[in-house]
C-alpha cells in the first residue's frame, strides 16, 4: 500500500515539475498541435456526444497537453521553429491568414500574412523573409519595403518607397517595436 502512494506521489510530483519547468522556461509557446487536433475532432461531433466526450476525456486532454508542452514544444523551442504553422484570425471585417515556415534545405524562416476583406478578396499580403546573408526583408504586396541587417549585433533598417528607392536608413537600438509600429502606420 505504501508503494502505491509513493508511486502516485512521484507521478503527480513529476507532472507538476514538468508544468512548472515549461511555464518558467517559456517552452510552452508552441502550437499545441496534438491537443488542437484532438479538440477539433471532439468539436466535430454531435453536441450530445461532444459534451460526453469532454466529461469523459479530460484525462486525454491532460495527456495531450503534457505531451505537447514537454515533448513537442521543447523540441520546437530548441530547433527554433516554435511558431511554425498556419493560423487564421478574424477581426470585424478582416480575416488574417498567417503562415510561418522554415524554408526546406536552408533553415531560413519565412512568414506570410494575408489580409482578406469580408468578401474574401485580398486586401494586402505581407511577407517577412530571412535571407542567406542574415538580413530580414519586409515585402508588402510584392514590393520590398524594408530590409534589416546586422540582426545579431546592432540592427540597421532601410526603408524603401513604392519605386524601390531608399527613403531612410536607421539604426534600431532597443526600441525595435516602435520602428515596426511607425513603419506599419505609414502603410
Amino acid at each position: 500500500m505504501n508503494k502505491f502512494w509513493t508511486r502516485t506521489l512521484f507521478y503527480f510530483g513529476s507532472l507538476a515539475a514538468c508544468l512548472v519547468m515549461a511555464v518558467t522556461t517559456g517552452c510552452a509557446s508552441g502550437g499545441y498541435k496534438l491537443t488542437r487536433k484532438y479538440a477539433s475532432w471532439v468539436n466535430s461531433q454531435n453536441i450530445i456526444i461532444r459534451i460526453v466526450l469532454y466529461i469523459l476525456t479530460t484525462v486525454v486532454f491532460g495527456v495531450t497537453l503534457l505531451i505537447d508542452t514537454v515533448v513537442f514544444n521543447t523540441m520546437d523551442f530548441w530547433q527554433g521553429k516554435v511558431s511554425e504553422g498556419k493560423y487564421e484570425f478574424k477581426d470585424a471585417d478582416k480575416v488574417y491568414q498567417v503562415e510561418h515556415k522554415i524554408v526546406p534545405g536552408t533553415n531560413l524562416k519565412n512568414s506570410t500574412i494575408k489580409i482578406l476583406n469580408a468578401d474574401n478578396s485580398v486586401h494586402k499580403i505581407v511577407m517577412m523573409n530571412e535571407t542567406i546573408s542574415g538580413e530580414i526583408d519586409l515585402i508588402i504586396d510584392g514590393q520590398l519595403r524594408s530590409r534589416v541587417r546586422n540582426i545579431t549585433t546592432i540592427p540597421v533598417a532601410k526603408t524603401f518607397d513604392h519605386k524601390g528607392d531608399v527613403v531612410e536608413e536607421k539604426v534600431l537600438l532597443l526600441d525595435t517595436h516602435s520602428f515596426s509600429s511607425q513603419f506599419l502606420a505609414q502603410q
